[in-house]
């Protein structure tokens, strides 16, 4: 993962805030824009009946194209599918007031020694108690059991700091895996399941009971892929994965319990569906301590390497968190990386501060979503020159970022996604001292293109922003304050002015709260 992050970041020769910067000049280096050869593949333009969203009676209220077309839910993102509050694990290994020397074999022992007991009925084996103090380590620490928790004694008190001038990932939680389909893909028949659709007619329904976790799988073509104007820049070597549940069968049809964030156009792919299985730990939690990366930059290589020096990471792991944790001094690419492999986290009231950043045609994520159904909230960021908001392509989301800021230092921050097709992410009641931007980002890196789709910005708080429109898709831009940057073809509702409710993110989970107890009732 690390050399894929180096990879990926060294592309960034001209940042999406220079290209804004370019674009605001006049100087011919602006945001790519659809082909007018993609006209043809656009969705319905507009909500049919009025606006995109209302609150109505306390609850929302959501236009749809004259596709069907919506804006998706967003609510099941974070532990256990949202709206779930994190456990509180009972102490089972405690570690000592940390010394001058290397605490890596201490506290790696502790979190073994955990490890080794059996998981509870709520999947939790105990939580690892560290002392206040710095523990330094030396070399990496692995959370790779389900049900552990690592634990400090409050952000003031407790801090893991990194020891040795050596480039890495202080924290890994999880390994890698990969999706085994369980019986026969069934082929979806519908000519068109519009974003934000739960619906799905198949070949086939046998074998298939609500509570099964399907795999709706939407393989890329190259139909597709020069539909949205991404000839020369994408190659049909990868697909969307959505994990869902089904809730409910009837006949050839199935019901899904989340929303898709990319329509399935039987004009330019065949979707599927099928059981999997897909090995992922659970119930780990980081919480309630600090990480400091300075001693990091004193690698001899850090000017290029800098990308990989970061906190932590997420692999295959899903139902699991971080909670009340501030980090400093580190350069890394995704300094809350959620990889791709992840599934239901919840970053919650964090802080990434004070980037050790050396290589002034690049810029580090502050904060990086991948996976499906990752929440991101009440986060803040200050540092210099830092996509501060940010995810990378091929996912199915959803993910939300909800109740962020990104304080400006010394250079302005951007945010948005990053590369292919980053398709259902909230960027919900964020503040930054920079750009948000949902955009083509055209030719620029190792062909970008299209780096957000079917995404929502709401109430956001931004010096200026941009949502162009993707052809088959939409971004949305809605109630959204700063200036509003030439060429948004989006979705644009309420410029200028900050709409209720506050947060569409909690209201979300209001509303699928208040319908699951009317559907019991």
């Amino acid at each position: 993962m690390a050399r894929d992050r180096v990879r990926i970041s060294r592309r960034r020769a001209v940042s999406t805030a220079a290209a804004v910067a370019a674009l605001a000049g006049g100087l011919g280096l602006g945001l790519a824009q659809p082909p007018a050869t993609a006209s043809a593949a656009r969705t319905a333009s507009g909500p049919t009946g009025g606006a995109w969203l209302a609150l109505k009676d306390g609850h929302l209220a959501y236009g749809q194209d004259a596709q069907g077309n919506r804006i998706p839910d967003y609510s099941s993102a974070g532990y256990e599918g949202g709206g779930t509050s994190l456990p509180k694990a009972l102490v089972k290994a405690t570690v000592p007031a940390p010394g001058t020397g290397d605490s890596t074999a201490t506290v790696q022992a502790a979190i073994d020694k955990v490890a080794a007991l059996p998981q509870g009925t709520d999947g939790i084996r105990g939580a690892v108690q560290l002392a206040p103090g710095q523990y330094h380590i030396a070399g990496q620490l692995h959370l790779g059991a389900s049900g552990v928790v690592l634990r400090g004694s409050g952000t003031g008190s407790t801090a893991l700091v990194a020891d040795q001038p050596s480039v890495r990932t202080l924290v890994t939680i999880g390994d890698k895996s990969r999706y085994t389909p369980v019986g026969t893909a069934q082929q979806v028949t519908d000519d068109y399941v519009p974003v934000g659709g739960t619906t799905l007619t198949l070949g086939s329904t046998a074998g298939l009971n609500a509570g099964d976790e399907v795999v709706v799988e939407r393989p890329t073509t190259q139909a597709w892929i020069d539909a949205i104007g991404m000839t020369d820049a994408w190659k049909p070597n990868w697909s969307l994965r959505s994990e869902r549940k089904v809730t409910a069968v009837h006949g050839n049809k199935v019901t899904l319990d989340i929303p898709l964030t990319t329509a399935l156009e039987k004009q330019y792919t065949q979707a599927t569906v099928y059981k999997y299985t897909f090995p992922r730990i659970d119930h780990v939690g980081v919480e309630n301590l600090s990480l400091d990366g300075q001693a990091m930059s004193g690698d001899p290589d850090y000017a290029k390497s800098f990308y990989n020096a970061a906190p932590w990471e997420f692999n295959a792991v899903q139902d699991s968190w971080i909670s009340n944790v501030t980090w400093r001094h580190f350069g890394g690419s995704g300094q809350t990386f959620l990889g791709p492999q992840s599934r239901r986290i919840s970053v919650l009231h964090t802080q990434a501060l004070d980037f050790n950043t050396t290589d002034s045609s690049a810029r580090s994520e502050a904060y990086l979503l991948q996976g499906q159904q990752n929440l991101i909230q009440d986060c803040a960021v200050t540092a210099p020159m830092i996509h501060a908001f940010s995810t990378y392509g091929r996912q199915s989301g959803p993910n939300v970022f909800s109740r962020c800021k990104a304080t400006l230092v010394d250079k302005t921050y951007d945010a948005g996604g990053h590369e292919r097709w980053g398709s259902g992410t909230l960027y919900d009641n964020i503040q930054i001292d920079g750009s948000l931007l949902l955009v083509n980002n055209g030719s620029r890196g190792s062909g970008h293109g299209w780096s957000d789709a079917n995404s929502t910005a709401y109430n956001c708080t931004t010096q200026q922003y941009m949502a162009q429109e993707p052809p088959t898709a939409h971004n949305w831009a809605i109630g959204c304050t700063g200036t509003l940057m030439n060429g948004s073809d989006g979705q644009i509702e309420s410029n200028g002015k900050h709409l209720l409710p506050d947060s569409l993110y909690d209201q979300q989970l209001l509303d699928r709260h208040a319908a699951a107890r009317g559907s019991r009732s």
